[in-house]
């Protein structure tokens, strides 16, 4: 029950800040966006199956238990799809050319200097600045990637759990 409840926690943070940040906006406005029943069907099945749970914690009654299971079953397959739809391929869109850079613009940087002579300007530049201070960044974990990867590892454990705890009783 507290992974689950946990699980759920972070689902409606993502969402929340999803669609107060415009996402449901913008996927509508996008060409082949994902439709908005994915989303909340997702978290809709997620949340009734906590209920179901929760009834069958309180009850005892088996049925509600493998309802709950059911509906979770369900939410993880759209929870993956969405995850699978929105996560970036570095593969040309279809009709998309690539253009390679024009070598000539690489090959010679200034047509009256040789590129492999150093010159008295050049270390006099290095000297003045060779590297500039590097600041030390305190290690923060990027919470937009952290969160949906806690959701996903939580919600794998909560299906594991409810399945072990239905078969046992």
């Amino acid at each position: 029950m507290i992974t689950w409840a946990v699980t759920a926690a972070l689902g409606g943070y993502m969402l929340r800040t999803w669609v107060t940040r415009g996402g449901l906006r913008r996927e509508r406005a996008r060409k082949g966006g994902l439709p908005p029943q994915l989303i909340f069907g997702h978290a809709t099945l997620a949340l009734t199956g906590l209920v179901l749970w929760g009834s069958f914690a309180a009850s005892g009654e088996r049925a509600l238990a493998w309802a709950a299971i059911a509906c979770l079953m369900v939410a993880a397959g759209l929870g993956l799809s969405t995850v699978t739809l929105w996560t970036p391929y570095p593969t040309a869109k279809p009709g998309e050319r690539r253009v390679p850079a024009p070598e000539t613009a690489m090959m010679v940087p200034d047509a009256g200097r040789d590129p492999f002579q150093v010159t008295d300007e050049m270390i006099a530049e290095l000297l003045a600045d060779p590297y500039p201070e590097r600041r030390q960044q305190a290690i923060r974990p990027n919470m937009a990637v952290l969160v949906p990867v806690a959701h996903g590892f939580l919600a794998m454990a909560t299906f594991i759990m409810a399945v072990t705890t239905v078969s046992a009783t």
